[in-house]
């Protein structure tokens, strides 16, 4: 599939021209938009290469963003449907098994993507002159060795923290089982600027017992490998926010510029009724944003949970269950994205609704306790509303950022992934957020005694006085960064100007 690029050759031979390629998660779409939006705003034409099933989810907002003036195209690399076919999870309340196909899917795209490379420079897709430069996802490092082939110059996008990296690589390269421990049984990061102990619920199932053929071991220095090749790194956090870790960072990998938060310009402006935050992406049917808004308008500030795991996971229905009723014990009211459970298999259901105790939905309705939304929910607008008190999260990089741009405190709820580090990272190392009670001996379930706890202490007790400050401070800082002569205003501008200087040579 070509876009319709509508241009002669002779057009587009001066343009200055980036590609682009995220990995194949959702998650990581939302700041490859934002980075491409921001740099067709410095003039740059970017070409945007992914998958049809995400250029769906993708064609709406860039059509919005041409017709503002940016030139963005989206591209399919054709895949055949079998090489990025994950399969149906049907784990227990953690959804690790995810990570294992997902990334093998991301290196399956590599025959895929040279092919298309080779056709794309060929001058049989687009008449656009050889990109200066292809940003590419930090999980594709194969892309590297690509991109090196073609003469092209290969740029790094870490997309996750500089906590949550620099740790996952230690303990990855490392392997738990060579780490050393405490007399309590916690493992020891070793490298790290500063102590980092990890406790068996902070880890990934698969992690304490992983040897040197572990599949997910391999893939991890393959990565390392591929990413040290770059021309230049570039990463979705702020200085200010991990320092320390960036420092790290640079120190085992090299150079890394700090480019975020990424986030829409209005995520920075203060919180107030009536807002509206467009996502970079949209993914499925939006639940009732209007009717979301509204019944937010009506509660007082500060004093709505919300509640969502992600774009892309969901927890069993017995956890499902157990933190519906500790939410209604702790007569907190909600904001919940609810999805259909991870082990609904082959159930018959209308709704995601179907999935809670007999009762609940009644009883929050009679109470006006809370919401439930069952579709694409306006997760930036509800965060910046001033209803919203606290935030229940898997604690995925994109929610950590604007959790922390919008100045909400967190219950922090990882499944898989480096989710689990970047937990400890909002717990331990910001002291923004309190970490959801996991029983690793019931299938990581949080009990709805446990649920009823922890959200009262975020949302009613002093503990959650004490980190809405903190996080405020860290909300000022966000915006510093991203404003004119700020730590990533500077470095994105110096990366621009790296760019276009490639035009000269």
């Amino acid at each position: 599939m070509a876009p319709a690029y509508g241009m002669e050759k002779a057009e587009a031979k001066g343009k200055a021209h980036v590609m682009m390629l995220p990995s194949l998660g959702h998650g990581h779409l939302i700041p490859f938009m934002q980075l491409a939006k921001k740099l067709a705003a410095k003039g740059l034409t970017i070409t945007f290469v992914t998958t049809f099933h995400h250029i769906q989810s993708l064609q709406g907002k860039v059509n919005a963003a041409r017709e503002s003036g940016l030139d963005i195209q989206l591209v399919e690399v054709e895949v055949p449907k079998d090489h990025l076919t994950l399969g149906k999870v049907n784990s227990n309340s953690v959804q690790w098994h995810k990570l294992p196909p997902l990334l093998a899917a991301n290196e399956r795209l590599q025959p895929h993507f040279e092919l298309f490379l080779g056709r794309f420079l060929g001058g049989e897709i687009s008449p656009l002159p050889t990109p200066l430069c292809l940003i590419a996802d930090f999980l594709l490092g194969w892309s590297s060795a690509v991109a090196k082939k073609f003469g092209i110059p290969r740029v790094s996008f870490e997309t996750s923290g500089m906590f949550g990296e620099s740790v996952q690589q230690i303990v990855w390269d490392e392997l738990p089982r060579n780490l050393p421990r405490t007399t309590s049984g916690r493992y020891l990061v070793p490298g790290v600027p500063r102590e980092v102990r990890l406790s068996r619920l902070q880890m990934l199932p698969e992690l304490p017992e992983a040897t040197a053929e572990n599949g997910t071991h391999q893939f991890w220095l393959r990565q390392r490998r591929g990413n040290k090749q770059s021309w230049r790194t570039l990463a979705n956090t702020f200085y200010e926010l991990e320092g320390e870790f960036v420092d790290h960072f640079q120190r085992v990998n090299g150079t890394l510029r700090t480019i975020g938060p990424l986030l829409p310009p209005e995520a920075f402006e203060d919180r107030r009724h009536g807002r509206r935050i467009a996502p970079a992406v949209e993914m499925g049917a939006n639940t009732d944003e209007e009717k979301c808004l509204q019944w937010l308008d009506a509660q007082a500030e500060s004093s709505v949970l919300y509640i969502s795991f992600g774009s892309e996971n969901s927890i069993s229905t017995s956890q499902i269950e157990h933190l519906a009723l500790g939410i209604e014990a702790s007569g907190v009211k909600f904001a919940w994205v609810l999805r259909t459970p991870s082990d609904a298999g082959d159930r018959s259901f209308s709704s995601a609704l179907d999935f809670l105790p007999a009762g609940l939905e009644g009883r929050m309705a009679d109470r006006n306790q809370g919401l439930f939304l069952l579709g694409w929910a306006p997760q930036l607008s509800i965060l910046a509303h001033p209803s919203t008190g606290g935030f229940l999260s898997h604690c995925g990089w994109n929610a950590v950022l604007e959790t922390t741009t919008m100045g909400v405190p967190m219950i922090a709820w990882p499944l898989y992934a480096e989710q689990h580090f970047n937990s400890k990272f909002v717990v331990d190392e910001l002291q923004i957020a309190l970490e959801a009670p996991q029983r690793f001996d019931e299938g990581w379930l949080v009990t709805k005694e446990d649920v009823k706890k922890i959200v009262r202490s975020l949302m009613v007790e002093e503990k959650g006085k004490e980190l809405r400050e903190k996080v405020q401070r860290l909300k000022a800082k966000a915006r510093a960064a991203v404003a004119e002569g700020g730590s990533s205003s500077k470095n994105f501008d110096l990366f621009v100007s790296e760019v276009l200087a490639l035009q000269q040579v």
